[in-house]
């Protein structure tokens, strides 16, 4: 059984101007289950947590072709605290959608990719720590 660990950065989130208030906001880089952002404003993030991913999965050397791997994550944040790690399932899954555009898998269907499974990584520049093993 292979087992490969990739870390991917969290990407920059430009601040944005409120239409109405016109103050300029900066949004965190996770994207969270508890939140109830616009389309418009997640895509972007969105596109680049999987554009990272599908980078550091090829400058970690990750194989193309897998037949099946389970992913665990650690969520690294900047802050201390206390938080849920599993609200941080769409980043997780659009990091998982970056490693099947490497071409880690055929698919990120249940048949090859079971996970992520996520848990708090700590303290530290923000970053989703994934170890990927592979099944037989």
């Amino acid at each position: 059984m292979r087992v490969w660990e990739v870390t991917v950065p969290a990407p920059y989130v430009k601040p944005v101007r409120k239409r109405k208030t016109g103050k300029m906001f900066q949004r965190g880089p996770w994207l969270n289950s508890n939140d109830r952002d616009h389309w418009r404003v997640l895509h972007p993030i969105r596109a680049d947590w999987r554009r990272l991913a599908a980078e550091a999965a090829a400058a970690a050397g990750l194989p193309t072709g897998v037949a099946r791997v389970n992913i665990t994550g650690l969520v690294v944040k900047e802050r201390g605290g206390t938080y849920d790690a599993m609200n941080f399932y769409p980043t997780a899954k659009a990091v998982v959608d970056g490693l099947i555009d490497h071409g880690l898998c055929t698919d990120d269907s249940n048949g090859y990719v079971q996970g992520p499974f996520l848990d708090p990584g700590g303290k530290g520049p923000a970053a989703l720590v994934l170890t990927i093993r592979e099944i037989p």
